[in-house]
């Protein structure tokens, strides 16, 4: 229970000699620190790497569907750029190095570069600029936000659930209805896992659906980018 997790996160604490820090920590806090092992944070960090390795299979084994052009560069760049924050945040959390697991600058780097991406994959799939510059500025606010004192779990959650459902629906409007519905499906899997927890592993499956989200935002933008479209 509560009182065995914190017992347990002290332990760790005694450890590094930070013990009398932990003493000010409340039972929540205590969980959220030690809620998965460092194994599982190490296969967190790990498990990143599978949009990325999505993007590289679709640029270099797929040219023939259009996959190399400016759109699905875009997209690529967004998630190269939110990789080394993600796979750090994680790291640090695998060696037990943060204080607080939720409130620090690692995973608010993190949740930044999520945002980063949904602007970047907006852009990538949108049928005009006009709908790009408004999904790139609500981003920006849910990044303002992120580093706000007053920001909320739920409404971190619910920011970059709205950051998602843009760049989906900017595929939608421009025709893409595999990107809105698959790519979503996708989306809400890997959320209901890693909610679910799945005994610690749930993020790691989150980040593999991921995957299947960067698949459908892929091709999406090679079809578009083959169908002679102008950019925007």
């Amino acid at each position: 229970g509560a009182m065995v997790v914190q017992r347990r996160t002290k332990r760790e604490a005694a450890e590094r000699g930070t013990g009398g820090d932990f003493d000010k920590l409340t039972c929540a806090e205590a969980r959220t620190l030690a809620g998965m092992t460092p194994m599982q944070e190490v296969c967190n960090a790990i498990s990143m790497l599978a949009p990325c390795l999505v993007c590289a299979y679709v640029w270099f084994a797929l040219p023939h569907l259009g996959t190399r052009g400016p759109r699905t560069a875009l997209l690529t760049i967004g998630m190269l750029l939110h990789l080394p924050f993600s796979v750090a945040y994680h790291l640090l959390l695998a060696r037990r190095a943060l204080r607080d697991a939720v409130a620090n600058v690692p995973r608010k780097l993190d949740q930044t570069f999520i945002h980063v991406a949904c602007v970047t994959s907006t852009w990538a799939l949108s049928p005009s600029a006009g709908f790009a510059i408004l999904a790139s500025t609500l981003n920006m606010y849910f990044i303002a936000r992120l580093w706000s004192e007053s920001n909320t779990l739920f409404e971190r959650m619910l920011n970059i659930g709205l950051g998602t459902f843009l760049y989906c629906l900017a595929g939608l409007l421009h025709g893409e209805y595999a990107v809105f519905f698959y790519g979503g499906s996708w989306f809400l899997a890997g959320a209901a896992i890693m909610v679910a927890h799945v005994g610690g592993w749930g993020h790691s499956i989150m980040h593999v659906c991921i995957g299947g989200v960067a698949f459908q935002c892929l091709m999406a933008a090679s079809r578009i980018q083959s169908g002679d479209h102008p950019l925007w």
